[in-house]
C-alpha cells in the first residue's frame, strides 16, 4: 500500500465513516424505538471499553478525551441546569470549554495512563470542565460568553462561541495530524467535528448522544489500529517487525526464500557503547538491506530477515553476498557531534 493511499485511508477510516454514520442516524432514525431504547446501554459500554483500551495501550490523550465525553454525555446531560432561563445551559457551556482544552491535549505526546505525566494528561479535560463549572457556580457570569451572540450571522445552528472555538480546534487538530501523521491526531480532528455536531443538537436530544457515542467509537478504533500498527513495525528502523514477517509468510502462495541476517558481536557493542551507538548500527544496516529486492524485517535485537518472493535458495545467494560485502567494512562515529569536530572515536564494525 503506497504512502498516499495510507494517508487518504487514515482520514476516511474510521473518522469520516463514523461521522457520516452519525449524520445518517441523527437525521433519519432519531425517532426509531430501537435506537432510543438502547442509548442507555451502549453509552457506558463505549466509554468503559474505551477507557480500558487506553489504559492497556498507554494512550493518555485518548483517555482524557473519553473521560471528557463521559462527563458531557452521562454526568452533565441529565442535570438540565441553565445559565439563564431560556438562554443557555450548563451542558452547552461545558461543550464550549471542551473545545478549548481538546486541542491542548491533542498537541501533547502520549504517556502511560497510570504514569505521573499520564495521569496529569488524563485529568486535563475533566478537571478543566469541572473547574469551569465550579467557577460558574460562584460567578455565573463567567460562562455567559458561551451563549451570547458574537457574530452578526447564524451558521449551522451552533452558538457563536462553539462555532468560533470549534473551527479553531479543527484547524489545530487538523494541522497536527498533517504535521505528525499520527492516527490518533486524525481521530481528535473527527472527535472535534462530532462534538460540534453534538452541541448543535442540544443536551436533551438523542442526536447529541449519537454524535458523542460516535466520537468515542472513533477513538476506540484509532487506539486499536495504532496499537496493531506498532506491533507490526519496529520503532528504531521503521521496518516491519516479526509479526509482519509471520503474516507475509502465511500469505505466500508460491515459492519463496527466507534469509536471516545476524549482526556479529551486537550484544558486545550494545554493552560497551550503549543503546545510541547500537541503534545507529541497526539503522545503518537496515538502510543497506533495503537495497535488496526483498521484503526486509527487523526480527529481534541484532537479527533481520529477508523474504524473497518467487525465488529459490540458489537464486538469492548472489544478492546476499553483495549485501554482506557492502555492510562488512562500514564505519560510524561513536559520538557524532564529537566526530564532526575531529574529536570523536570511529568504530569499525563488526571488528569492534
Amino acid at each position: 500500500m503506497s504512502k498516499k493511499v495510507r494517508v487518504v485511508r487514515g482520514w476516511v477510516w474510521p473518522g469520516l465513516i463514523f461521522a457520516l454514520l452519525g449524520v445518517l442516524l441523527a437525521t433519519f432514525w432519531t425517532e426509531a424505538s430501537w435506537l432510543a431504547g438502547t442509548a442507555g446501554v451502549y453509552t457506558p459500554v463505549v466509554y468503559g471499553a474505551g477507557l480500558l483500551l487506553t489504559w492497556r495501550y498507554g494512550r493518555s490523550r485518548a483517555a482524557a478525551v473519553l473521560l471528557g465525553l463521559f462527563m458531557l454525555d452521562v454526568l452533565l446531560r441529565p442535570s438540565g441546569a441553565t445559565l439563564e432561563p431560556g438562554v443557555g445551559s450548563v451542558w452547552d457551556a461545558s461543550g464550549v470549554l471542551f473545545l478549548v482544552v481538546l486541542p491542548v491535549v491533542a498537541a501533547m505526546k502520549d504517556r502511560g495512563v497510570i504514569s505521573p505525566r499520564g495521569l496529569i494528561q488524563v485529568a486535563i479535560i475533566p478537571v478543566g470542565l469541572a473547574g469551569g463549572l465550579m467557577v460558574w457556580a460562584v460567578r455565573p457570569e463567567f460562562l455567559s460568553w458561551t451563549w451570547q451572540d458574537l457574530f452578526p450571522w447564524d451558521l449551522f445552528g451552533l452558538s457563536d462561541a462553539a462555532l468560533a472555538l470549534g473551527l479553531i480546534a479543527l484547524m489545530v487538530t487538523g494541522g497536527l495530524s498533517g504535521w505528525r501523521g499520527h492516527r490518533l491526531d486524525k481521530g481528535f480532528f473527527w472527535v472535534t467535528l462530532a462534538l460540534m455536531l453534538a452541541l448543535r443538537g442540544g443536551s436533551d436530544s438523542l442526536e447529541s448522544t449519537i454524535y458523542l457515542t460516535m466520537a468515542g467509537l472513533m477513538l476506540i478504533v484509532n487506539v486499536l489500529e495504532k496499537s496493531y500498527a506498532l506491533s507490526l513495525h519496529d520503532n528504531v528502523t521503521h521496518l516491519p517487525a516479526r509479526r509482519a514477517l509471520r503474516r507475509d509468510v502465511g500469505r505466500m502462495r508460491s515459492s519463496y526464500a527466507l534469509a536471516w541476517v545476524s549482526i556479529d558481536d551486537f550484544k558486545t557493542l550494545h554493552d560497551r557503547s550503549g543503546r545510541d551507538a547500537s541503534d545507529r548500527v541497526i539503522r545503518k544496516i537496515a538502510n543497506n538491506l533495503r537495497k535488496a529486492s526483498a521484503g526486509v524485517f527487523r526480527y529481534s535485537g541484532g537479527q533481520f530477515a529477508l523474504l524473497f518472493a518467487g525465488k529459490g535458495r540458489h537464486e538469492v545467494l548472489g544478492d546476499l553476498e553483495t549485501l554482506r560485502a557492502d555492510i562488512e567494512d562500514f564505519q560510524f562515529p561513536l559520538h557524532p557531534k564529537a566526530a564532526a569536530n575531529g574529536k570523536g572515536a570511529t568504530i569499525r564494525y563488526p571488528s569492534a
